[in-house]
């Protein structure tokens, strides 16, 4: 960062997705454990069953290779090495992030189809607008209007109930996507990224610091757990993965921090409509005037100079 704006970075797209992936890989392995080793130890999955979450995460990372391949090979005619082709864009991160946030219960050609559509189609949008979050929103809507429910629960969850202390959720046991309830794992992989420099902190920190001031508030008044409000539905993890994406989200670091605040202050007030909706529905509408924020960002601090 220099004089208060994230300059380009000279690392690779390939080296800043390859260590956001391996910071990824504790959440996917206990994913992987509570979405499906544990069901098929207790019976409530086959072997096959066992293994749909990593399907998940393995088909949306192929479904990003194969774009940015097909993108750069066929449409740009770039002969370069296929490494630098397979991480031309972030793609195949997009892809598995979106296997992470997304339900057990998702029918998978659905979300194989609707995710290698409008990633392909994001390729050639000039307007950028944060596409896991379109992706998700996307993909939510057909599985409601095609299987009549959206759930993050797995067969072993829905079929008993559950009193969670905070605890409870900061393992793992809360309600999410694939790979992104483990909160004590996404808070180690959310530093992990921060210090390596792979990561706008300035956005998480600021959305995480404004939904627990609000979340927190309501709570209080309407006698809710704050865990049960602000650590489950994928909240933080699409704080720290998903509204951090580096085209769509601001550069500066003031801009950063409005960015995050505004995310956290409409992922609030989408809570009440729809709580599974509501982060991405923030990150896609804030990412729309990230240029904007940059700019207001930038005629504060001259200002204050």
């Amino acid at each position: 960062m220099k004089n208060n704006v994230y300059v380009r970075s000279h690392r690779s797209i390939k080296n800043i997705s390859l260590v956001r992936i391996g910071l990824l890989v504790p959440l996917i392995i206990y994913g992987f454990y509570k979405n499906g080793i544990y069901l098929f130890v207790n019976k409530y999955a086959t072997v096959l069953g066992m293994f749909k979450p990593l399907l998940f995460i393995i088909i949306g990372g192929l479904i990003g290779a194969i774009i940015n391949l097909f993108y750069e090979f066929v449409i740009k005619k770039n002969r370069s090495k296929l490494i630098d082709l397979l991480f031309s864009s972030f793609h195949i991160e997009y892809g598995m992030l979106l296997g992470c946030v997304t339900s057990l219960n998702t029918n998978i050609l659905l979300f194989s189809v609707t995710t290698f559509a409008l990633l392909f189609i994001s390729k050639f949008i000039r307007k950028r607008v944060n596409v896991m979050a379109i992706v998700f929103i996307i993909i939510y809507v057909l599985q409601m209007y095609l299987f009549k429910e959206y759930s993050f629960a797995n067969n072993y969850e829905t079929s008993r109930a559950f009193s969670l202390d905070f605890m409870d959720y900061m393992v793992g046991r809360g309600t999410g996507g694939i790979a992104s309830t483990h909160i004590i794992l996404l808070i180690v992989s959310m530093l992990g990224i921060s210090v390596s420099n792979n990561n706008k902190s300035y956005i998480t920190i600021s959305s995480i610091v404004t939904a627990i001031l609000l979340f927190g508030a309501y709570s209080i008044v309407s006698k809710n757990t704050l865990g049960a409000l602000l650590l489950t539905n994928n909240i933080l993890f699409v704080y720290t993965y998903i509204a951090t994406d580096y085209i769509t989200s601001s550069y500066t670091a003031t801009g950063g921090v409005i960015f995050g605040i505004l995310v956290g202050v409409l992922t609030f007030g989408f809570y009440f409509i729809n709580p599974i909706l509501s982060p991405f529905i923030a990150v896609a509408v804030v990412s729309l005037f990230n240029r904007l924020i940059d700019k207001i960002a930038n005629r504060l601090n001259k200002s204050y100079v």
